[in-house]
């Protein structure tokens, strides 16, 4: 037993972080999320494992930045863990862990430290900003549109509340018609009866006889003119019927246009808390 100590004591520091060096490799490849491992002594990189995804850095052999998780660990022999800002080792920011280790003598010798990148993060997180920005620009353009919907089904609404009016107000025309026709029907029998009694009357008359004649004259000159606005006003009916018709359809088209953007933008912003979502796990990985 004393023979086993004497021989780990005789290990150097050197070898002992050779060791660690093949079991932070060995660690890498056990972790089933992407990551890369970097070995130091006390000053400068000895190992340095890269991920798959890792951007290519020439650290080996060089020395660790004065501040940061290294040096701290190396001070306080306690593990230091955080987020390493782009550019500080001449990559991407990633994510670190850091801890000391000792040799058998318990003096620190170096760190062994594992990263696990934030470049898809990164970009997930930009990605879903932008889309936020793109969604909240839709939202506006899509509220928009729904309130013209809506004012636009309002005045369709009250085109077609006016075009039945214009209807009713037809049909009461035709009504004042038909007692202007039987008003001129009467004037037609009063001048013909007139004419009749003028007939019998002889040479005293004569005069009663023209103005029996312009009653009939005037009576038939306001039938025709009854009949032919009745005429007008039939076809008119027809037409604002038609009006009628194609305005219901539109009204209900701009109903169901109305109902269907409200619903847009009612999936829009589920989609927008869906964004906002991700951005928050993208900032919380």
């Amino acid at each position: 037993m004393m023979s086993e100590d004497k021989d780990l004591i005789s290990i150097s520091d050197k070898q002992l972080i050779e060791i660690v060096a093949r079991i932070g490799e060995l660690f890498q490849n056990v972790i089933s999320i992407d990551n890369s491992v970097a070995i130091t002594d006390k000053e400068v990189f000895t190992h340095y494992f890269e991920g798959k995804t890792a951007e290519p850095a020439e650290v080996i052999g060089k020395p660790f930045p004065s501040r940061g998780f290294i040096p701290e660990a190396l001070r306080t022999g306690s593990l230091q863990a955080g987020i390493i800002p782009s550019g500080v080792y001449g990559v991407h920011a990633f994510r670190s862990a850091t801890i000391p280790f000792k040799n058998f003598k318990g003096n620190i010798i170096g760190t062994i430290s594992v990263a696990l990148s934030l470049k898809n993060q990164t970009v997930l997180k930009e990605t879903s900003e932008k889309i936020s920005i793109s969604i909240n620009e839709l939202i506006g353009t899509t509220e928009g549109i729904s309130s013209s919907a809506v004012q636009l089904s309002d005045n369709v609404s009250e085109a077609l509340n006016q075009t039945e009016e214009i209807i009713g107000l037809i049909e009461k025309t035709n009504n004042i018609l038909d007692f202007v026709n039987d008003i001129a029907s009467n004037s037609r029998l009063l001048g013909l009866n007139a004419a009749i009694e003028a007939s019998r009357a002889g040479e005293a008359g004569k005069g009663f006889s023209v103005v029996a004649n312009e009653i009939r004259k005037m009576a038939e000159n306001s039938r025709e003119s009854v009949n032919s606005t009745k005429d007008l006003l039939s076809s008119i009916n027809v037409k604002v019927s038609t009006l009628l018709e194609k305005t219901q359809q539109l009204s209900d088209v701009s109903h169901t246009q109305a109902a269907a953007t409200q619903e847009i933008s009612a999936s829009i912003h589920e989609l927008l808390s869906a964004i906002n979502i991700v951005q928050k796990v993208a900032e919380d990985v």
